[in-house]
């Protein structure tokens, strides 16, 4: 079974690496979240040009089993609609 983080909101704390890995923390939790995987290449494309600090709201699956991978299935950002998905 796939966890998901469908809405929560989260700031970026890493921008996206040479690897396309993003790295974010939640706004309620302080926990933090590692993309490594993209639902589309648009997706992280809108992803790549997102700055440290920047919010942004997003719905997450687990990558794989193990480890804090997340897969980006949807990026919601001000004064959008859902962009991803």
């Amino acid at each position: 079974m796939s966890v998901a983080k469908i809405g929560e909101t989260f700031t970026v704390v890493g921008e996206m690496n040479a690897h396309g890995a993003l790295t974010l923390r939640t706004h309620e939790t302080n926990a933090t979240y590692h993309v490594v995987e993209y639902a589309h290449e648009g997706l992280r494309e809108r992803l790549a040009g997102l700055p440290t600090g920047a919010p942004v709201t997003m719905e997450l699956t687990r990558a794989g089993a193990r480890g804090n991978g997340w897969r980006a299935d949807g990026v919601y950002l001000r004064n959008d609609a859902a962009a991803g998905g």
